[in-house]
């Protein structure tokens, strides 16, 4: 008997301890132009760089993850040309000259090698870049996602694809940046270091300052059930101890109890004729909602939405726009019903006597 409960033991122990994972994550060329980061002019170039000789050139410097580095536009026959401090020396007149090429319906400079330190080891990290010259003479400065890291890691004994993007370009990954957890077609998009709460399984995950490797390990927490009207629900909340990603289904979701701030909410429902509603919302900093689940379990209350009309004078035209917010104070950031948005609504305007005198369309944007 005692050799039985033995082996129940260590069988136990051995099951938690295979859960937990080491993915190896490769580094691999992969473009993303929906991912950008708006860098900011220069008057000159800092003092200590050498130059080499540019026509009518435009500054830009970005904080990498070990130094500051230089960004150069010049002109070229009649075209910008990028000049970009690939290895952090303060000297432009060892690079060569990045030039326009078309990338799908943009042009783009890149892929750009990138040098950088990274705990005491020279790495090489690519990043992109596009410009953007308006009428009035602006121009605009962006660094695009040139690359990622990829792997796969086990989920439910199946094999599952995961992703890390140096959102801000920086070379390093942490704040800012995501990892992307796709099974089967469907995405989940976290930060690079957070918890995730799925059915009730919960882990702390972590992913490598150099983007080699992602660690996932299980871990306990007291739980409560928060109850909801709907399908599926996801609740993006931060507490104390970091982000949390908390999905359920059926109207359950299992969550740790404790307090929180709602930073991001996604629900889908299904309505009378068998159609998806789908509703996302987001709050940040100060305006995000505290959450409080106590172990007697907490009801979601999101309803109802509060629709504002807003609306802006110019000449003799006037602007209007529709304002939504949950009832806890969140802002709409999407509506889908079956995957597509949903018909544009109508305001409709009327005299003093009820005569309707218009009745425009809102268009989305």
């Amino acid at each position: 008997m005692r050799w039985m409960v033995l082996m129940l033991l260590l069988a136990s122990c051995a099951a938690w301890a295979q859960e937990r994972q080491v993915v190896p994550l490769r580094y691999e060329l992969w473009w993303d132009e929906r991912r950008f980061s708006l860098i900011g002019m220069e008057q000159t170039a800092p003092g200590d760089v050498k130059l080499p000789k540019l026509v009518e050139p435009l500054f830009f410097v970005n904080p990498f993850s070990d130094d500051k580095r230089l960004f150069a536009l010049a002109k070229e026959d009649g075209e910008f040309v990028l000049y970009a401090d690939t290895n952090g020396n303060n000297d432009l007149t060892d690079e060569r000259p990045f030039r326009l090429q078309q990338r799908g319906w943009k042009r783009v400079f890149g892929p750009i090698p990138m040098r950088y330190q990274i705990n005491g080891k020279t790495v090489i990290r690519h990043i992109g870049a596009e410009v953007t010259k308006l009428g009035d003479g602006r121009v605009f400065f962006y660094l695009l996602v040139a690359s990622r890291w990829h792997g796969t890691l086990m989920w439910d004994g199946k094999p599952v694809s995961v992703s890390v993007i140096d959102g801000n370009c920086d070379g390093r990954i942490g704040e800012g940046d995501s990892l992307i957890w796709d099974e089967g077609g469907e995405e989940r998009h976290l930060p690079a270091e957070g918890q995730v709460g799925i059915n009730g399984r919960f882990f702390r995950y972590q992913v490598a300052p150099t983007g080699e490797e992602l660690v996932i390990e299980p871990i306990q927490v007291r739980t409560a059930i928060v109850k909801f009207q709907g399908e599926r629900l996801t609740l993006n909340v931060e507490d104390k101890s970091g982000h949390w990603r908390l999905e359920g289904q059926n109207g359950e979701l299992i969550a740790p109890v404790g307090n929180f701030l709602l930073v991001g909410l996604e629900i889908s429902r299904k309505d009378k004729q068998g159609r998806i509603w789908r509703l996302m919302a987001n709050a940040f900093g100060p305006a995000a909602p505290k959450l409080t689940i106590p172990e007697a379990g907490a009801v979601l209350n999101f309803e109802p939405l509060q629709v504002s009309l807003v609306y802006d004078r110019k000449g003799d035209e006037f602007e209007f726009s529709l304002d939504i917010k949950t009832a806890n104070g969140m802002r709409l950031s999407g509506l889908m019903v079956d995957y597509r948005l949903p018909p544009e609504p109508r305001l409709r305007l009327t005299a003093l006597g009820g005569k309707v005198v218009a009745e425009p369309q809102f268009h989305y944007g």
